[in-house]
């Protein structure tokens, strides 16, 4: 266990397989009793409680680098372990039906992650790199986590209205700009190193486009400004499609690896095609937050933390006929859920739940052991 203390990507990935692993199990559960199922509570603390602490092992593993700063100390250990004992706490409250409690969890974990965020924003201070402007939407993009965070605790306490403001933070105030900031900066990157010729185009007038989209998404959904939602979810659906093209996504299809980055990226153009179809008054149901979810960030989610691991565990990088399998079988189950909200079949979000539990715990299996190992090379982290 002492290898999780040599770097944050080991502490944190860990903890976060381990609490993909529990989130999944207890909602697999709770779908075997439809009648007591708490919906509200699985919409706030699954994006909040299945990605923070992959983002943060990613943020404090690779921005230091991008910022060329040292951040060579032991604090990511007491923030992985509040936060992830902080999500424990609340959702064994909320199995138990006890509500104080699962405040308490939800307070443990905005300390937690007002701490990271003041540590975050305190190397990008010490930073003298002329370009921090991917550091900086990070930070913001974390303070959008802890005001997601801080309204999740606000209805926790009984304020019933901070619910669709904390649903809306987390996803468009909080995950999709850290996604989509992370994959602007690291997608031409990996693409450039493989695909021969390669022209590497990541203008920031696109990144800045996407996060004000995200934002407008955020006021939009807060406020039920259907029409505005309608408007940005339709440009943005069109933004995707051509970044995709002009990324190489067929072109990826040649490393596995690669691919799997791409394919997960190229779901945002469905993504919002739903969103922007459900704001124009079709019945779409909660088919556009699950391909939002499960379809873009849940598989990217696999497909980053499967790169960045295999990257620094001196491991070659190239996906195994496992992993490859295990990764086009969430596509499937991503599907088979978006399906079941189009078709109101609920016996699909079953099988779907099912197959994600399944299917991730292959993947944990595959992951769980790398942090708790050396580097394959020989190197130190």
């Amino acid at each position: 266990m002492k290898r999780l203390a040599t770097a944050p990507h080991r502490l944190y990935f860990f903890l976060g397989a381990v609490s993909v692993f529990i989130l999944f199990f207890w909602w697999w559960l709770q779908l075997q009793h439809p009648q007591t199922m708490a919906i509200p509570l699985h919409a706030l603390l699954m994006p909040l409680g299945v990605f923070p602490l992959f983002i943060l092992g990613f943020t404090f593993t690779a921005g230091p680098k991008w910022l060329a700063v040292s951040a060579d100390d032991d604090y990511f250990l007491l923030h992985g372990a509040t936060y992830f004992c902080g999500l424990l706490l609340a959702m064994l409250a909320a199995s138990l039906g006890l509500s104080p409690l699962r405040s308490s969890g939800f307070a443990l974990m905005l300390c937690a992650w007002l701490a990271v965020t003041w540590r975050w924003a305190g190397l990008i201070k010490r930073s003298t790199v002329p370009d921090k402007k991917h550091a900086i939407t990070i930070l913001l993009a974390m303070c959008g986590g802890a005001c997601a965070l801080a309204a999740t605790l606000m209805w926790s306490c009984g304020w019933t209205d901070a619910w669709i403001v904390a649903r809306q933070c987390a996803f468009f105030g909080f995950l999709l700009p850290v996604f989509l900031t992370v994959c602007h900066r690291m997608l031409p990157f990996f693409s450039g190193n493989i695909i021969k010729p390669y022209v590497v185009w990541r203008p920031y007038w696109l990144l800045l486009a996407w996060l004000s989209g995200c934002g407008l998404l955020v006021i939009s959904g807060s406020l039920q400004w259907h029409w505005l939602e309608a408007g940005t979810a339709t440009a943005m659906s069109l933004s995707f499609i051509y970044t995709s093209w002009r990324w190489g996504l067929l072109r990826s299809m040649a490393n596995r690896l690669l691919a799997m980055l791409h394919l997960s990226f190229a779901w945002l153009a469905i993504v919002f095609a739903l969103q922007a179809a459900g704001a124009y008054g079709v019945s779409v149901g909660s088919a556009p937050v699950h391909a939002l979810a499960l379809g873009f960030m849940g598989t990217m989610l696999v497909a980053f933390v499967s790169r960045v691991t295999y990257g620094h565990s001196g491991r070659p990088l190239q996906a195994s006929g496992l992993l490859w399998g295990i990764y086009l079988g969430l596509h499937i189950a991503a599907l088979l859920r978006i399906l079941g909200s189009l078709l109101s079949y609920s016996f699909l979000i079953t099988v779907s739940a099912t197959a994600w539990l399944a299917l991730l715990a292959c993947w944990i299996a595959m992951m769980l052991p790398i942090y708790l190992k050396a580097r394959a090379d020989g190197q130190a982290g």
